[in-house]
């Protein structure tokens, strides 16, 4: 053993209870999604004709039945009140390690969301060239289709909707960072 090993390790848990800043967004970004399903869902508005019952569409309807007639269905059942719970978790994780991993705290990476290299190549720039802006809209394109078409026709957990909108956000993702990306060497084919 060295004496240089690090010994402050807590093991396997600490990687979810203590995330990293870049789990933590996903921790602020799941968390934030969660719980504005679940209102849209106690309010009626997530689907024209059915109710989500959290319970049974995150066990496989191993506890209830994933789906019910929005007609005649209670406002709130425990189940959503374990997704909330579980929702507010998450959030409060993320937002916790953001406020103490992040140069700015929680200002900071608010004002970062939206004042970032990303959306000025909307209209097109030199940093990161065609494939940051395909990216960037991609972002936009990804992000909008979902909310737009989730707000218009109540389509909030349809999986077309998700397929088309994962898809470009992915892509996005994916183009954005390649633009980061370091030139490669030119003596490999």
């Amino acid at each position: 053993m060295s004496s240089e090993e690090n010994t402050d390790s807590g093991g396997f848990a600490d990687i979810f209870i203590k995330p990293s800043v870049t789990l933590s967004k996903w921790y602020v970004a799941i968390g934030a999604w969660g719980l504005v399903l679940a209102i849209l869902n106690m309010m009626g508005q997530i689907h024209p004709t059915y109710r989500v019952s959290w319970g049974g569409l995150l066990t496989f309807e191993t506890l209830a039945d994933a789906f019910g007639n929005k007609d005649g269905a209670p406002v709130f059942v425990p189940g959503d009140g374990v997704f909330i719970a579980a929702c507010l978790a998450l959030l409060g994780l993320g937002l916790q390690s953001i406020n103490e991993n992040v140069d700015g705290g929680l200002a900071g990476f608010a004002r970062s969301l939206v004042l970032n290299d990303t959306w000025p190549a909307l209209v097109g720039g030199e940093d990161g060239g065609l494939m940051r802006t395909i990216g960037a809209w991609c972002l936009l394109l990804g992000f909008g289709f979902y909310i737009g078409y989730g707000a218009m026709h109540m389509a909030w957990i349809d999986l077309g909707v998700y397929s088309v909108s994962v898809t470009l956000v992915a892509f996005g993702f994916a183009l954005n960072a390649a633009s980061r990306a370091p030139p490669g060497d030119d003596t490999v084919m």
